[in-house]
């Protein structure tokens, strides 16, 4: 049975693809699936369940809805690349420090162009520095 649970403080979409994995483990049964959803909620997900209407709920994919639409202030925010273009490397940081620094906001990013990521890293970097003059004299368009 599935062990992840859900108190309605956290994206419910991830809630769902973690129950789902579970699910798929044991039954592809909508049935089953609504009946042991429950299960799984704590906290605001119990009282958030317990307040749907007895048979206003006919299938899993209508159980879901319902619950990404009442949680949806939830929802994680997608990064965009305005964030990472936000991203410096300061007077003390070091280049290696910067660099796992933007790669981390990097990652977050799903639909980052590699000139855009490029653009961003050789934005932040600070003034002056070995690295910002050997990236003048190169003309890099991916992050390898």
């Amino acid at each position: 049975m599935p062990t992840c649970k859900y108190d309605g403080k956290t994206d419910p979409e991830d809630h769902i693809s973690a129950y789902e994995g579970h699910m798929l483990l044991y039954t592809d049964t909508d049935l089953v699936w609504c009946k042991v959803f429950p299960s799984t909620l704590t906290g605001l997900g119990q009282t958030w369940f317990k307040s749907i209407p007895p048979a206003t709920v006919f299938d899993f994919r209508q159980l879901t809805s319902m619950f990404v639409t009442h949680f949806v202030s939830n929802k994680r925010k997608e990064k965009t690349t305005d964030e990472l273009m936000l991203v410096k490397q300061g007077e003390t940081k070091s280049l290696r420090d910067y660099v796992g620094s933007f790669n981390a906001k990097a990652v977050t990013i799903p639909t980052l162009q590699q000139e855009v990521a490029v653009l961003a890293l050789m934005t932040g970097l600070k003034e002056g520095t070995p690295f910002r003059s050997y990236r003048d004299r190169k003309k890099l368009t991916n992050l390898t």
